[in-house]
């Protein structure tokens, strides 16, 4: 994936529930795929960013930071 290529977009807002439960809008839900049940990894970067994906989507978010996050970090 090339840098012009990474696309990043706001959708919506959510809140954290009483229980710690963070809601996924439908929409969003829709378009990544995500159903119930589902295993999901997060991500923490330097306590200020957070990647939340599907656990079989992890070998592609692996690869770009591995080919274009470090080279913007350098």
């Amino acid at each position: 994936m090339k840098k012009e290529n990474c696309k990043i977009k706001l959708f919506w807002t959510t809140t954290i529930w009483p229980k710690w439960q963070l809601v996924i809008p439908k929409e969003i839900r829709d378009k990544l795929n995500i159903n119930t049940w589902d295993s999901m990894t997060i991500i923490l970067k330097d306590d200020k960013f957070i990647w939340i994906l599907k656990n079989e989507d992890i070998t592609e978010l692996l690869e770009f930071v591995k080919n274009e996050w470090i080279k913007l970090e350098s």
